[in-house]
């Protein structure tokens, strides 16, 4: 007889789901199938937009990058945020306090699975406030780098506090 274990939804939203989340969720996948590659049968990653059109492109600085870190979002579009989408995952992280606050207010019964990405097992004692991912979109080179730096340090926290949880 054999058990088939429930993959492990993670969901990763910002506001357009074309930047941030298009980039976290490209990025961490293309980290586990580094240095994890058997985590990725037991987590499924997908990224979403509170405000996202459906079918839109990530952004194209951030594709660029995502090229010359050795992955790509060509395949990429933008997915608005569902009730279906919140109920399927075990897991949600956001970018910004004002994405939890959307997810709380409209699903309040995902209350216990929303986080701000630096929120989610994070043992630190920084104000609340630091703790949001800025958006670099339409911003310049240093903003575009600040972002790409979080996203690889977080990505890196993230899978180890899923294998600390032994989620992974």
């Amino acid at each position: 007889m054999f058990f088939f274990r429930k993959r492990f939804h993670l969901v990763i939203v910002c506001t357009a789901n074309r930047t941030r989340s298009a980039y976290v969720a490209g990025y961490l996948r293309h980290y586990l199938a580094q240095y994890r590659p058997d985590a990725l049968k037991r987590v499924k990653i997908t990224s979403a937009g509170t405000k996202a059109n459906g079918g839109g492109r990530v952004n194209d600085v951030v594709a660029l990058i995502a090229r010359t870190e050795g992955f790509s979002l060509r395949q990429h579009t933008a997915e608005p945020l569902s009730a279906n989408l919140v109920k399927r995952a075990d897991l949600i992280l956001v970018m910004e306090q004002e994405h939890k606050d959307f997810i709380l207010e409209k699903y309040p019964d995902a209350s216990a699975k929303v986080f701000r990405l630096m929120e989610y097992g994070w043992q630190g004692e920084d104000p609340v406030e630091t703790l949001d991912v800025p958006d670099p979109t339409g911003k310049n080179v240093e903003d575009f780098k600040a972002f790409i730096e979080t996203a690889h340090v977080e990505a890196d926290r993230l899978v180890h506090e899923l294998v600390h949880r032994e989620i992974l």
